[in-house]
């Protein structure tokens, strides 16, 4: 199978993916997001009410690494033909939720040129992530914003 056909095999699974999700399902989706992401705050709360209660004040936050929700297989996209010939480059950002077991089960193209959607979308698909816990060792569904850069390989 070569590298082409991979990638059209790619926009077929994830035109279908999003196309297969109606509107529905869509918000319901949402709100599971939106309802990890508030006990995602509750635990953390909780997290400093204990240590101001242990400690008499709050521990530093440790910043600069991907606890959890870490890449694990980023997709490289294909870069299109059509962009090729015509010596586009340039950033496209895709809004993705990774549910539980660290696969993308919805992406949405938020910004970059359109030429690029497509190749972006099935990358964004295909990529995989650490799964994200929180207290208690639930794990939850979660939004994330992946960056793909293009430019013409010549």
């Amino acid at each position: 199978m070569t590298a082409r056909t991979l990638s059209l095999l790619l926009i077929l699974a994830a035109g279908t993916a999003s196309a297969q999700r109606s509107q529905t399902q869509q918000t319901e989706l949402f709100a599971q997001v939106e309802a990890d992401r508030r006990a995602t705050v509750a635990c953390e709360e909780e997290a400093r009410r204990e240590q101001i209660r242990k400690f008499r004040k709050p521990l530093p936050r440790i910043t600069g690494h991907c606890w959890e929700g870490c890449p694990t297989l980023v997709v490289k996209p294909y870069y299109p033909a059509t962009a090729r010939r015509l010596g586009l480059k340039g950033r496209v950002t895709v809004n993705a939720i990774v549910d539980e077991e660290g696969k993308v089960i919805f992406a949405k193209f938020a910004k970059g040129n359109r030429v690029f959607k497509r190749s972006a979308l099935a990358a964004a698909y295909a990529s995989a992530y650490q799964p994200k816990v929180i207290c208690g060792g639930r794990k939850i569904k979660f939004w994330w914003t992946i960056n793909f850069m293009f430019a013409s390989q010549r």
